[in-house]
């Protein structure tokens, strides 16, 4: 008997709970419907909800109840619905299930937001990054950065190639060779009319191997190709031309037969640079990664080589012992071979997975061997029993190296990524042509001249240019 009034009990339960049935059987996430599949199994399902109804009953349980921490609570009835109390703060609160949800402009928590980082258009001002990483997002796939490794992956490559474009943009002094008229002051001709100040192009290579946990060896070579240009300047016959071996037709008055007096006047000027440089390398990384950096310290090699020649050509010399065309040609060069210990370094900040922008920072001590040599080529040289004059000077001196190179780092894949830079690069203490032109006659040509062979290296010279190229790592 007892049995079955239990039985009643049951099924009187059943009826009073038939509103809510339905939903009881809409199953919560990864739970089980009791609808059997073939004789023995059982089929999961994936439900949906509404707004923030967690499969609560809407109807059915006495007093109205809603869920704290999963548990049915009694409560009065509130604007969720019949049987629902407004909901409660805390991990299942106004925030939705799982705790508070992000802010949808900043990403970071909502709670004391209020969007009061929020410009007056409503947009993030601290979400820059964000905005970037959304749109980079949105490029085809062979575009996006390769971000594997995360946040703090190590700075590393194993082999770079990259082409250069940099500009002398300070260094060469204008040192004038040729006035119209004598002593008028009308230059017409000079160095600074073929100063290498406009791009030179060039490549560069560089090769790492680890030595250490943190630390390796890296082996750079970069060169601009030689940079070239000419000038000229023209007087009708007569010839009005003045060079500077005569004060420009003052010393002696009138100038001399080869160089003054002439028709045309040309210049040229060649300028190379070259680097090479073996260096060792300690990286390290702040706990979090974001930024990484290294210390380094190794030998550099700068070898910068220049050349401006200087040309006069007048009326046939009539009286001359070698009748033909005056002319006059002075050939001058200049070398600097500059070695030298360096010290620098350089630092990342990890902008993204896959985006990394730096800045790196080189200086050092070189000893500077450097070197002039001058040749000049004369119509009236013959006659005096010398084919050419040839005059040489070396000196050592101290100078000095300094680069600057923010970069950017851009990965494409595992292997392969692209690199800029934006590099500057000066040097103190160097032998440039342009300043070592010597306006003292040979006393071949005057016999009242005191002319000192030297080489000038009181130069500095500036370079400034941009990088493209590719990292490889195996």
């Amino acid at each position: 008997m007892r049995l079955f009034k239990g039985w009643k009990l049951t099924l009187m339960a059943s009826m009073t709970l038939a509103g809510s049935h339905a939903h009881v059987l809409a199953q919560t996430p990864g739970s089980l419907d009791m609808a059997p599949v073939g004789q023995n199994g059982l089929r999961a399902q994936n439900v949906s909800y509404a707004g923030q109804d967690y499969g609560v009953p809407t109807g059915g349980i006495a007093g109205g109840a809603h869920l704290t921490e999963g548990v049915p609570m009694a409560g009065p009835a509130g604007p969720m619905g019949p049987g629902m109390a407004p909901p409660m703060a805390g991990p299942y609160g106004p925030e939705g299930m799982g705790g508070p949800q992000p802010c949808p402009e900043c990403g970071g928590p909502c709670p004391g937001c209020g969007g009061s980082h929020c410009d007056v258009f409503g947009r993030d001002a601290m979400g820059l990054i964000s905005h970037v990483t959304g749109s980079l997002a949105k490029l085809p796939a062979l575009f996006v950065p390769f971000g594997a490794g995360g946040i703090a992956t190590q700075r590393w490559f194993d082999a770079k190639i990259e082409g250069i474009g940099m500009t002398r943009t300070s260094g060469n002094s204008n040192f004038n060779t040729s006035s119209l008229g004598a002593g008028t002051g009308d230059f017409v001709l000079g160095t600074g009319m073929v100063a290498p100040n406009s791009m030179q192009g060039g490549l560069g290579f560089q090769g790492n191997i680890q030595v250490g946990p943190g630390s390796n060896l890296e082996a750079i070579y970069w060169g601009l190709d030689t940079w070239e240009d000419s000038a000229f300047a023209t007087s009708p016959p007569p010839g009005n031309l003045y060079s500077f071996i005569s004060n420009f037709g003052t010393f002696p008055v009138g100038g001399f037969d080869d160089s003054d007096r002439s028709l045309l006047h040309t210049l040229n000027y060649t300028s190379k640079l070259q680097n090479g440089e073996i260096n060792f390398r300690r990286r390290w990384s702040e706990p979090y990664g974001f930024f990484q950096g290294s210390f380094l310290t190794g030998v550099r090699y700068l070898e910068l080589v220049e050349t401006s020649r200087f040309t006069a050509t007048g009326l046939n010399n009539n009286g001359a012992a070698n009748n033909g065309p005056r002319f006059f040609d002075y050939d001058l060069g200049t070398r600097n071979a500059l070695v030298g210990w360096q010290v620098g370094g350089d630092l990342w900040y990890n902008f993204r997975p896959g985006i990394k922008l730096g800045v790196e920072l080189k200086t050092g001590i070189f000893n500077n061997r450097s070197k002039q040599n001058t040749t000049i080529f004369a119509n009236s040289l013959p006659a005096f029993g010398i084919p050419e004059i040839r005059e040489s000077a070396l000196n050592n001196e101290t100078a000095y190296v300094t680069q600057l190179s923010p970069q950017m780092v851009y990965r494409l894949n595992y292997s392969w990524a692209f690199r800029s830079s934006y590099e500057v690069l000066w040097m103190d203490n160097v032998a440039l042509a342009s300043d070592n032109f010597n306006a003292t006659a040979p006393s071949v040509i005057s016999q009242t001249s005191s002319r000192i062979v030297r080489v000038n290296t009181d130069a500095n010279v500036v370079y400034q240019g941009f990088t493209a190229g590719a990292e490889f790592t195996w």
